[in-house]
């Protein structure tokens, strides 16, 4: 049975749901750049394959790829700023930092979004930042992984990978793929947020 708490105020009932570990994806306490699905084996400029759906363990997920006209070391910098993949006004995140020696960043967001007055949705990811090919200074490939980790159980499950594969000195190569099991969630919905954060990545 799921325990809410509730507060009578102005009136309206106010309920919150409990928080809710996520099933994970990943171990971070050591290295790993585990991709959850495949990645494509080449990316074509002017292309943006994508695909969703919904797996045996009733996960949403979907997957987008594609090419951005920017140097790989960007494109890394720009994902640690949690506006690229979070810009909507009612959203704020903290983010802080671990220190580790696996991993090229290990940062962990608490998010917080009001999406109406009165309602509070809280929950806490780990994103970790890993060096697949090449060298911190010049990488040629690195995988971005993240997981819920505590927070609302309206959010049962949500993991997720990024790949950056640099193309050339001015291109980068990125694959995204996520799946996510809640309420009010859809497959399409999945894959419409990853396609945004490609976007936002080229601009």
């Amino acid at each position: 049975m799921i325990s809410l708490r509730c507060w009578l105020l102005l009136g309206f009932f106010f309920c919150v749901l409990p928080a809710h570990a996520s099933t994970s994806c990943f171990d971070f306490s050591q290295k790993s750049t585990k991709l959850l699905h495949a990645a494509p084996t080449k990316f074509e400029s002017g292309k943006n394959p994508s695909n969703f759906g919904t797996d045996s363990r009733n996960n949403d997920w979907g997957q987008v790829s594609g090419t951005v006209n920017k140097p790989i070391l960007q494109l890394y910098e720009k994902l640690q700023n949690p506006k690229t993949i979070r810009n909507s006004n009612n959203t704020h995140v903290e983010v802080s930092n671990t220190e580790t020696k696996d991993y090229l960043k290990l940062i962990r967001q608490q998010i917080t979004i009001k999406p109406v007055f009165f309602i509070t949705v809280e929950w806490q990811e780990d994103w970790a930042f890993s060096l697949r090919e090449g060298t911190p200074e010049k990488p040629a490939s690195i995988v971005v992984s993240y997981q819920k980790t505590d927070g609302t159980s309206h959010i049962k499950h949500l993991c997720g990978n990024i790949l950056l594969q640099s193309l050339s000195p001015t291109t980068t190569g990125v694959y995204l793929y996520e799946e996510v099991q809640a309420d009010r969630r859809s497959a399409e919905d999945v894959v419409n947020g990853i396609t945004g954060t490609l976007r936002t990545l080229r601009e």
